[in-house]
């Protein structure tokens, strides 16, 4: 839902903030006063195209902001680009400038133009610009009768086989293409599973033979150096066995006389004991160490041969006994490839019999679906004032499998009798679109996720009893949704929750544009009699435009009217959009 918009220096338009609630809110106002710079404005922030021309003369720049409420849809797609998320609301800023590109602000983060088209998508629909109305888009009417007729079972069903004869496909594909490029596979496998094979690596190899180099490389000096420590531990006095046996007996002459020394010297003996044992482990150690040329020449090219083989797969030695594996596995399989590939290709044709048999009875339910939803498209045609126009939706079954099952839908339109139907975005234009979008949204009410509609002058070329039948069909949508109407007609306004005058103006020898929140009561009752007379508001007129306030009432449950229209002023929170 729009909470909120705030428009500055765009065309007639200096500064303009208005709030919006639930429920149906009318736009109305002399012709040219600027009721569609609204709808203009609000189609920039869905990520419409912009013009400079649009800039209001005078200024540098244009800025179009508002605040949506933070539905699951919003913020599952605020999630998925990466878009901060500031709990209930969404704010939304774009900004037009007259000497370079624009920028887009969501919830103060900058983004681009197709970020914003990403998010804000199916979340307004504004009839008579097609390129905003998700109705109008052929590529989701499958998707919209597949709501509209409860499908999401059949669809699910489907889903389930066209995943499973896809999982199929992937592995015929995993064994290659023709004989050729099999046999060009296989002997790469072979070329690389016997250059692993006779190098025959083990799993910690590569350490141990490091470690092994590095002491044969340094035989000398470790030599060296064990036997001199050896010499300190065991060796010449005062070499350490002999220093700590002498504090020893020392010790041992004060147990005698004082026996909590006894500790004590049974650490000192412990530390003998240490090192008498280092002392041997240091002989046996130095007399066992001697260079070997021929080993380590030995150690450095086995070492050198795993870290080549290492490279040229690009992971660790362990990485490459992993390979040999996959290797092995995959050589196997192509060379059983023309079996595995028989019993594959039965298996499919198993896998896609049941897929077509499920894509034949959601095609079933999608052609019992479209009539009724033809039907019911049609029946509100009829009660706005376009009974003769044509609209059926098409489900054309092909032979292909696809994701979403065989057929092509699309819907079709024919406002005039004789002329044939064409596909909906190439024929509605106008009064015709807002109607037609009308009769689809009230057949779609319980089905569409999206939460505003832009209905502009949904009452073009109706009137009298009509016009009535219009508002009233407005205001049942309107119960579902939040719906925003540019109307002419009286008949229609009066149904509104809130109403707003859209009024031109001189300011300083400028035309200017604002808009101005009707209070119930007398301000709409003047409004709605200066709709029904022109200029001059006849006693005559006010009192119809009563008549017709009283008649709308009556027609609003009574639950509607004491909830009022919800939502608060949006200006702090559009200050806090950038």
């Amino acid at each position: 839902m729009l909470l909120g918009l705030r428009i500055s220096n765009v065309a007639v338009i200096e500064e303009v903030e208005v709030a919006f609630g639930a429920g149906l809110t009318v736009l109305t106002g002399e012709t040219g006063a600027g009721k569609s710079i609204l709808v203009d404005a609000l189609g920039l922030l869905l990520g419409g195209r912009a013009d400079a021309d649009v800039i209001r003369a005078g200024c540098e720049d244009a800025a179009v902001e508002g605040v949506f409420a933070r539905t699951p849809v919003l913020a599952a797609r605020l999630e998925e680009l990466g878009l901060p998320d500031l709990g209930e609301e969404v704010l939304v800023r774009r900004v037009l400038g007259r000497t370079g590109r624009g920028k887009v602000y969501v919830n103060g983060a900058l983004v681009t133009l197709g970020v914003l088209g990403k998010l804000t998508r199916g979340a307004v629909d504004i009839a008579g610009q097609h390129e905003h109305v998700s109705l109008f888009d052929s590529g989701l009417h499958r998707v919209l009768l597949d709501k509209y007729g409860g499908l999401e079972e059949a669809l699910a069903a489907y889903g389930r086989e066209w995943a499973n004869l896809r999982e199929v496909d992937s592995r015929m594909d995993a064994l290659g293409g023709d004989d050729a490029k099999v046999r060009e596979r296989a002997e790469f496998l072979r070329f690389q599973l016997d250059e692993i094979t006779r190098l025959d690596p083990e799993s910690g190899e590569d350490v141990k033979l490091d470690a092994e180099r590095r002491r044969l490389g340094s035989a000398q000096k470790l030599k060296r150096h064990g036997a001199e420590a050896e010499l300190l531990v065991s060796g010449e006095a005062p070499s350490a066995v002999e220093i700590v046996g002498r504090a020893l007996g020392l010790v041992h002459e004060g147990v005698k006389l004082d026996a909590t020394l006894a500790p004590v010297a049974q650490s000192l003996s412990t530390a003998l004991s240490e090192l008498e044992e280092a002392a041997r482990r240091l002989n046996r150690y130095v007399e066992g160490l001697e260079s070997d040329p021929g080993r380590l020449g030995e150690v450095e090219e086995r070492l050198d041969a795993l870290k080549r083989l290492c490279r040229k797969h690009g992971v660790t030695l362990d990485g490459v006994l992993k390979k040999r594996g996959e290797l092995e596995t995959e050589l196997g399989t192509l060379e059983n490839r023309r079996e595995i590939l028989e019993e594959l290709n039965q298996e499919r044709k198993r896998v896609e019999e049941r897929a077509r048999k499920a894509a034949l009875a959601l095609s079933r339910a999608r052609k019992a679906s479209a009539g009724a939803f033809s039907q019911q498209v049609r029946e509100g045609l009829g009660g706005l004032a376009m009974g003769k126009a044509a609209f059926e939706v098409r489900v054309t079954a092909g032979e292909t499998l696809r994701p979403d099952g065989l057929d092509e839908v699309e819907f079709f339109f024919s406002a005039n009798p004789g002329e044939p139907a064409r596909p909906l975005a190439k024929v509605a234009s106008g009064g015709e679109a807002s109607r037609l979008l009308l009769a689809l949204k009230r057949a779609l009410a319980d089905s569409d996720a999206c939460g505003c509609y832009i209905l502009d002058e949904a009452d073009a070329g109706v009137s009298g009893a009509i016009a009535d039948v219009v508002g009233r069909m407005i205001r049942e949508v309107s119960s579902h949704r939040q719906v925003l109407c540019i109307t002419h007609l009286p008949q229609v306004a009066a149904y509104a929750d809130a109403h707003l005058l859209i009024k031109k103006s001189v300011k300083g020898e400028r035309t200017v544009s604002q808009v101005l929140p009707l209070a119930a009561g007398a301000e709409r009752t003047q409004e709605l009699a200066r709709m029904m007379s022109g200029v001059e508001v006849t006693r005559e007129a006010l009192g119809a435009a009563e008549a017709l306030v009283r008649s709308a009432h009556r027609a609003t449950p009574r639950a509607r009217r004491e909830s009022g229209p919800e939502g608060n002023s949006p200006r702090g929170r559009l200050r806090r959009t950038a």
